[in-house]
């Protein structure tokens, strides 16, 4: 058995969501979060021309409209309503590419303390993984893992000659 390092060789873009929601930097936070709440997710991409140039978290809604840190809280009688995606987004988001292996996608969310990466290929955004969607994806991965061992198992077990 060899001692050498085996990554595992699955790619980001087979598991990343296909489905993105996208707004501009000059969609309201109303707007943002009303379409967060009607597509049911936790984030959109802010894409002007063509390009990423942010990302809305549910966090980053919360954070900015609900304390002090940002000038802004609605809770004290300000309005938000002037705000625009662009007030709130993370400006220039991690991103990776589709054909990016998972390990890599581990470390680069793990470096830069983010749970949503855009999948951009050739500029163009063409899906979204996030930390949930990774949990997902692995956990049935183990489960089928430890179907296959149990199996094997039971085959190991049939034909030992103790088994008799």
């Amino acid at each position: 058995m060899s001692n050498e390092r085996s990554d595992v060789d699955l790619r980001v873009g087979r598991i990343a969501r296909k489905d993105v929601i996208s707004v501009t930097s000059d969609t309201t936070v109303g707007d943002v979060a009303q379409t967060m709440a009607d597509k049911n997710v936790g984030d959109v991409i802010v894409i002007d021309d063509d390009e990423v140039v942010g990302i809305v978290t549910d966090r980053d809604l919360t954070i900015h409209l609900l304390t002090d840190e940002h000038g802004t809280n609605i809770l004290s009688g300000e309005s938000g309503a002037d705000l625009t995606a662009g007030d709130v987004m993370t400006e220039d988001p991690l991103t990776i590419e589709s054909q990016a292996r998972v390990p890599r996608l581990l470390h680069h969310m793990n470096q830069a303390s983010v749970r949503r990466i855009p999948v951009v290929d050739e500029g163009n955004v063409v899906g979204i993984i996030t930390f949930d969607d990774l949990v997902v994806h692995l956990a049935g991965e183990s489960a089928h893992v430890a179907a296959q061992l149990e199996s094997l198992a039971d085959v190991i077990h049939a034909e030992s000659p103790t088994s008799n």
